[in-house]
């Protein structure tokens, strides 16, 4: 089951500093001790920037690597696991949550090919533009003496060097003007026991072909194939964040077949869930 990332909260921190805009927290600053693990949902789109240590961030069958310096775009409607790696001292990040209505009116230009790329996690280019930016951030969290941030000049900034990467302003565009949010949310609660495209359809209160329609234009997949990775997502990181058996894993996250689980999961990761978890 996925947490919902809306109070930029969770288990493990060990220190969180947050700041929030007409009573909703908008910005984070964390640390973590140790090892952590989560499984999210993300109904707004994010903007993770890594402060200190590394994590692993699992999207479908694509694992992020991410240490000190790196930029990383969260769409919304995005259901991902997260594996924050045993840190030599501390892991720290700052999360800023960019609301769909600024992101539009900043990202979304006409002629713009907003079908370019489908709806990914996607690591920016850490160059020093975002290295200032980060920096000036930690400052501000860290430092009491200073007033209270402006909402609205940190969220422009940030968008203005997002802006500087063409496919991904297209991407997060699309993502924030068509984001399934009925289906995605529950789908958060309910992907491991779902069965049939009807229901992923019922859910966001729609015909299958619609389902279809607008699964192959944000995604570049079918329904069924995408809940596929998602499946295989979620065990890859149970198999690294977990001692469950194998079997355990493959039924616990929707597969009722051990051995197909094996064949798609080598399909997918080009090795055994064995050799997955001793990597």
């Amino acid at each position: 089951m996925y947490t919902p990332f809306n109070s930029l909260s969770l288990s493990g921190q060990h220190t969180l500093k947050t700041w929030e805009q007409q009573g909703a927290r908008w910005a984070s600053y964390s640390l973590y001790r140790n090892q952590a693990a989560h499984e999210l949902y993300i109904p707004q789109t994010i903007l993770n920037l890594v402060i200190q240590g590394e994590k692993r961030m699992y999207d479908g069958r694509q694992v992020h690597c991410l240490c000190a310096g790196d930029v990383m775009v969260i769409p919304p409607g995005s259901l991902l696991c997260s594996e924050i790696l045993q840190p030599k001292e501390l892991y720290g990040s700052i999360n800023l949550v960019i609301p769909d209505e600024l992101l539009l009116t900043a990202l979304k230009q006409p002629g713009r090919p907003v079908s370019a790329t489908s709806r990914v996690l996607t690591t920016l280019t850490p160059d020093k533009r975002w290295q200032y930016f980060t920096a000036q951030l930690q400052r501000r969290f860290l430092d009491e003496t200073l007033s209270s941030p402006d909402y609205y000049d940190i969220i422009t900034a940030a968008l203005q060097l997002i802006s500087t990467e063409e496919a991904v302003s297209a991407m997060l565009a699309k993502a924030a003007a068509d984001p399934l949010s009925a289906v995605m949310k529950q789908l958060s609660t309910e992907i491991s026991g779902l069965r049939l495209m009807e229901e992923m359809a019922a859910m966001g209160h729609m015909s299958t072909a619609t389902l279809k329609r607008r699964f192959r234009d944000v995604y570049h997949s079918s329904p069924m194939h995408w809940l596929q990775e998602k499946r295989l997502q979620t065990a890859g990181f149970l198999l690294r964040t977990t001692t469950a058996p194998i079997s355990e894993i493959a039924y616990s996250i929707g597969f009722e077949d051990v051995t197909h689980f094996y064949r798609q999961f080598r399909r997918c990761f080009k090795v055994t869930p064995l050799q997955w978890r001793r990597m």
